[in-house]
């Protein structure tokens, strides 16, 4: 049915600017997928001829053919046939693919929105996508009435780029350009001009330094020469600064290595990137995205290493491109940044961002949600579904590392530090609390630093990031910003995801960096634990469906009620230094084998079956095993048991444990029942239960903990308070940094290299992909989560 179809449209009249290319068997070879979609309208100019491959980079209509009428329509829910599962599936696997493509479309381009065809049997839908949803035709019959198909391309290849989605803010750079070649010198290793060879110097070079001349196809005058006499478009001297101060250590080439492979690979775009300021419009050069959010509906943020186009030569900076939510009193992030930069209430707060430039793009903002209340005018604007989406861009000038690659335990304990102390003097100078603290939104800078003997080191300080969900400290809570939690999943409170409207406290973040602790404690430390894989999916992937509404799991919760860290299984998670011998034979990389450690006390994937601190318990308590020849205890075992003793406190003092539902016990028990009781001896007892009108909760799971005494509960409160109070949770961190760590205790990450969480939560941004991914794994051809969009 391809060759048809494009021939019918390969018509100069209908498109005179615009091919139709058939590829439904020749996957892009430059993207990071082995997807491929039927067909596609391409620029003339961009028309793929090798092979007629896939091309999502320059794809500018998107098409997909299936063969069935109704059951291959994505966005159909009648039930003509009485097969509605089968179909229902079938459909939901198509929007998922469809999706995905569209996906593929934003991640390539620089866009607003897309339009794709989806045609099944003889029935076709025009589909419009954006960052807030999809907004699809009524299916109609092309063969009756192809007027009406062909009106829709005949529109569409007359549409001015912007009309059909392309950002007018972002320019394609062309790499024999003078903004190309400019862009390939700052990406050269800085050389010595004595030996030739790399410089251990920053990559801020000025104006008027002397050009590198290692390339053979630079040009006989590099932009570096001749940047002072060739003037630059659209900027001027008047509008932008010729240097702007840096926070990043001048030894540190990380900024231009990271340059200089988002310019590689021969299919990959460049871009000059505008900047809508207050005080007027600015312009950097960027590379493939050196992080990008996955997922089509949302914020779809990426993140590139740039070059400052009116400042060439100074120092790289970091420019965040995402389409923010813009609801009432949710205010733009470089505003945040500039409270916290500004010299008021004390001053600039340490380990944060320095913003450059930031501004909403142009008038950019999604309309999905607007059809969507056109459709439902009986029903008040605020039960949308979609949010409102405007596109932003934020450029601060430092271009960080991924928190993964510290250096060892003492490194990252010291960095986590320093990020509870940023907090602090956010929340109580500024009046600012972070509410997102996780594994991507804290980073590793370097600077220079004079010790007492008046040697020079090298050393690595956080940079607390990412602070677009940050709200006022004083600000009411009388009605929800977003319909729905704050954060990322994996490093939320256990509290906060059993509670999807709680506000987020000083306590909440606080446990989100404990929980960032043990996800690089597990990784990277050896430990007692057979099966991280199952391990990261009970403790930071667990999730549990109930009416519609998802909750946390069971094992990061019962880990902050009973103050212990607990294998899959129940026993108790310790870390140890590297085993002496290397030959010894393990069982898994970097692991030891503990039993000391490990007493059969519980068997439950949820974790322990404990009462709360300060009341009798059977349970040993949570020490590390006694140091042995193959086993030694490792630091961190004590500060974990401390911080878990503050967050116990907490929750059994201040977390109400209640039923996530009103009817929670009754729907897990009928959640239970009907799995159960589906076939054989359970229909029988099914019935006998209908028939006398019984309900079910479910049984304890355990005896009444003891009440517990004046003097624990004292005890407790005092505990408690400290989660909440910053200096002392500063003490607590520096009490057990300065003890004795080893220097190198690091392992290969245990994490298996298939991993794959279950994606399937709501309201949090709980999956990313990219170059310092949280959850980066190897299988680069996997599709994205198909999660159907409303």
């Amino acid at each position: 049915m391809y060759k048809p179809l494009v021939a019918a449209l390969n018509q100069d009249w209908l498109l005179p600017n615009d091919r139709a290319i058939s590829n439904p068997n020749t996957p892009d070879p430059d993207a990071d997928t082995d997807d491929k979609i039927d067909a596609g309208l391409y620029r003339r100019s961009d028309v793929p001829m090798v092979g007629k491959k896939t091309r999502w980079a320059y794809m500018e209509l998107s098409i997909e053919c299936k063969t069935e009428d109704v059951q291959h329509d994505p966005f159909d829910e009648s039930n003509p046939s009485g097969d509605h599962e089968d179909a229902s599936a079938v459909r939901k696997d198509i929007l998922g693919q469809i999706m995905c493509y569209s996906g593929y479309i934003f991640d390539n381009q620089r866009r607003t929105h897309h339009f794709m065809l989806i045609i099944f049997g003889k029935m076709v839908r025009i589909i419009r996508w954006d960052r807030a949803g999809v907004v699809a035709t009524k299916p109609f019959d092309y063969v009756a009435y192809p007027e009406l198909l062909l009106s829709f391309i005949w529109r569409f290849a007359r549409m001015t780029p912007a009309q059909r989605g392309h950002d007018p803010t972002a320019t394609r750079i062309d790499r024999d350009s003078f903004l190309g070649r400019l862009m390939l010198d700052r990406a050269q290793a800085p050389k010595s001009q004595d030996t030739g060879t790399d410089a251990s110097t920053d990559n801020v070079e000025q104006k008027n330094d002397t050009p590198s001349t290692t390339t053979p196809a630079q040009p006989a005058m590099s932009p570096r020469q001749s940047i002072t006499t060739r003037s630059q478009p659209e900027t001027t001297s008047a509008q932008v600064p010729t240097t702007v101060p840096t926070q990043l250590d001048v030894s540190d080439d990380h900024p231009r290595a990271a340059f200089e492979k988002s310019l590689k690979g021969d299919a990959t775009i460049w871009w000059r990137l505008r900047v809508d300021d207050a005080n007027g419009p600015r312009y950097f050069l960027v590379g493939k995205p050196h992080f990008r959010a996955s997922g089509l509906a949302g914020r779809g943020t990426q993140t590139f290493v740039a070059v400052d186009e009116a400042d060439p030569y100074g120092p790289f900076v970091y420019l965040k491109d995402a389409w923010r939510v813009a609801h009432t009193g949710i205010e733009q992030e470089g505003k945040i940044l500039e409270q916290l930069n500004s010299e008021d209430d004390g001053g600039p707060v340490p380990n944060v961002p320095t913003v450059r430039c930031h501004g909403d793009v142009e008038n950019q903002i999604t309309c999905s949600q607007e059809i969507w209340r056109l459709k439902h005018t009986e029903k008040p604007g605020e039960e949308c579904p979609l949010k409102t989406h405007r596109h932003y861009r934020l450029v601060v000038n430092e271009v960080g590392k991924s928190l993964s690659e510290f250096k060892n335990m003492e490194e990252l304990v010291g960095l986590i530090l320093f990020s509870i102390s940023a907090h602090g003097e956010a929340y109580n100078r500024k009046g600012l609390i972070h509410r997102d603290i996780s594994a991507g939104n804290i980073l590793i800078c370097y600077e220079l630093v004079r010790n007492e003997d008046g040697t020079l080191e090298k050393v690595a300080k956080p940079l607390l990031a990412d602070w677009e969900l940050a709200k006022r400290v004083n600000e009411s809570d009388e009605k929800a910003r977003q319909p729905d939690r704050t954060g990322t999943w994996q490093f939320m409170s256990a509290s906060a995801l059993a509670q999807p409207s709680k506000r987020i406290l000083v306590q909440d973040d606080m446990e989100s960096f404990f929980h960032l602790l043990v996800y690089y404690a597990i990784r990277f430390l050896p430990h007692n634990c057979p099966d991280v894989g199952r391990f990261m999916d009970l403790y930071f992937d667990g999730h549990e469906d109930l009416n519609g509404v998802i909750y946390g799991g069971e094992k990061k919760l019962n880990t902050m009620k009973y103050g212990q860290l607990t294998r899959p299984e129940g026993t108790l998670l310790c870390f140890h230094l590297p085993r002496p011998d290397p030959s010894d034979s393990m069982t898994a990389p970097g692991m030891i084998p503990c039993p000391e450690c490990t007493p059969p006390t519980v068997t439950s994937d949820s974790g322990p079956k404990a009462p709360a601190p300060g009341m009798p318990s059977a349970s040993p308590p949570n020490e590390p095993p006694p140091a042995a020849e193959s086993s030694v205890p490792h630091p961190i075992n004590k500060l974990f048991k401390e911080f878990l003793r503050r967050l116990s406190a907490h929750y059994n003092l201040y977390v109400e444990h209640k039923s996530k539902t009103p009817s929670a016990p009754s729907v897990v028990a009928e959640e239970k029942l009907r799995k159960k009781m589906g076939k054989g001896q359970g229909l029988a007892i099914k019935a006998l239960a209908s028939k006398h009108k019984l309900t079910f909760s479910l049984p304890p799971d355990s005896e009444p903990a003891p009440e517990i005494t004046p003097e624990a509960k004292a005890q407790l409160e005092k505990l408690a308070a400290q989660l909440g109070d910053h200096s002392a949770m500063i003490q607590l961190f520096t009490e057990h940094w300065i003890g004795d760590w080893p220097s190198e205790e690091r392992c290969k990450d245990q994490l298996p290299p298939n991993y794959q969480p279950v994606d399937n939560r709501k309201g949090a941004d709980s999956k990313k992909r990219g170059a310092d991914s949280t959850w980066e794994t190897s299988d680069h051809s996997a599709k994205r989560s198909r999660a159907s969009m409303r």
